[in-house]
């Protein structure tokens, strides 16, 4: 009967997903980003991402089994306007209730602003997308887990502004000792406008909605893998990583991107000393796009 209901609660999250996916994403793009040093490093899968209050992007059922509080600081610097901040949080209340809230904020300076083509801009402005959100999973027995996560996505471009609010889904369920199975939709929410007052504003933008099916396999404790179809924009990815623990203060991973027009390969590295570790991703871009270097602290208390 549990193995039933955990099928049936994945085959709604799906049936979910496929009936509102949408046309478009175009807004927030900042957001779509590669999140999570730890993650980032296995090619940005969640399946198997236990204790990272940074998978709670990918899925809200993620902050099930924190059995302290967890924190997690992130940076991450592309190309050379480019930056992005997170904090993200994780804690059980009870043996089956948890918590999670985060804030994700992604920034790009000096865009150049120019009416007609001239080699001196006007001026220059700054694009600013920031995502706040909270919210809890629960643990409906030993194998299943299921999350939400609400909040506000807001986007400004120079004086324009606009805001939208969220929600995720999602689930995982532990198929077998060693196999977790899990889906999610993220960033489900209507479409919103870029405004300004007594300006004329813009067409209307779509969310960055993304939609994750995947599995992860775990042999002797030491050793992780986990492959994800992840449906954003419109095109389906293929998300590969592979984890593996040296010793107990050392781990790394790497992982591979289907799909994309200027991203595949990624690798990553921990380091773990008591209850604070360091998390560390490298990915390189074709077409002269350069390489990025992300970087989270975490702590539990």
């Amino acid at each position: 009967m549990k193995n039933l209901f955990a099928i049936i609660s994945l085959t709604i999250l799906t049936v979910v997903c496929l009936f509102s996916l949408p046309q478009a994403q175009d807004g927030v793009a900042l957001l779509k980003i590669d999140h999570g040093a730890r993650l980032a490093g296995m090619g940005s899968t969640f399946p198997g991402s236990s204790n990272d209050p940074n998978a709670v992007v990918f899925n809200p059922a993620a902050a099930a089994g924190f059995e302290k509080f967890t924190a997690s600081f992130g940076h991450t610097e592309y190309w050379e306007n480019i930056r992005l901040e997170s904090g993200f949080i994780a804690a059980g209340l009870t043996p089956k209730l948890f918590i999670h809230a985060g804030i994700r904020f992604a920034a790009v300076d000096g865009i150049e602003n120019r009416l007609f083509p001239s080699a001196v801009p006007i001026d220059s402005f700054e694009a600013h997308d920031v995502s706040f959100k909270g919210g809890f999973a629960y643990r409906i027995n030993p194998k299943l887990d299921i999350g939400l996560g609400a909040g506000w996505i807001i986007e400004k471009i120079g004086s324009y502004r606009g805001s939208s609010f969220n929600v995720d889904i999602g689930a995982r369920y532990q198929a077998t000792p060693k196999i977790e199975l899990a889906g999610s939709a993220i960033s489900l929410g209507s479409s919103f406008r870029l405004e300004q007052a007594g300006l004329i504003g813009s067409a209307d933008i779509s969310l960055p909605t993304s939609y994750r099916f995947g599995a992860a396999y775990e042999y002797n404790e030491r050793y992780n893998g986990a492959a994800e179809l992840v449906y954003l924009d419109d095109e389906a990815h293929l998300h590969l990583g592979a984890e593996a623990v040296v010793n107990e203060i050392f781990s790394i991973r790497s992982g591979y991107m289907l799909n994309y027009d200027s991203k595949n390969f990624t690798a990553g590295a921990t380091f773990t000393k008591r209850n604070m570790s360091v998390d560390y991703a490298f990915i390189p871009f074709s077409n002269n796009l350069g390489t990025s270097h992300l970087f989270n602290l975490n702590f539990s208390l």
